[in-house]
């Protein structure tokens, strides 16, 4: 996917991301440009966390190491699943049931 054209045309998400650790149960190789994890972006009346699908790119690295932090770009799939995210809000990225990251958002990047 051409994410310069994508984000021209619908904007995304900055954050500031941290990935969890091997050994407490995170990946065992990092995350890399196009990885696609869910995101709990929110909570559904029922409790359950409110999922959303986003692709990331990253702006300070080729990839992300569990353990490590880095810059990246959040471009969400569908966009009203992610209206209430606000910068500052810690948003927790899943691969399936799992939890393998925390991203704090540092802003909302409109479309052009």
């Amino acid at each position: 996917m051409d994410y310069a054209e994508h984000e021209r045309r619908f904007g995304y998400v900055r954050a500031k991301l941290r990935l969890v650790t091997t050994e407490a149960g995170g990946l065992t190789q990092g995350v890399w440009d196009d990885y696609r994890p869910n995101w709990g972006v929110g909570e559904r009346l029922s409790g359950d966390a409110l999922m959303a699908g986003a692709p990331i790119t990253i702006e300070d690295a080729d990839v992300i190491r569990p353990g490590d932090t880095g810059l990246v770009r959040l471009h969400p799939m569908y966009w009203d699943a992610w209206e209430e995210v606000r910068p500052g809000q810690r948003i927790t990225m899943f691969e399936g049931p799992r939890i393998i990251g925390v991203a704090e958002v540092v802003g909302i990047v409109p479309p052009e």
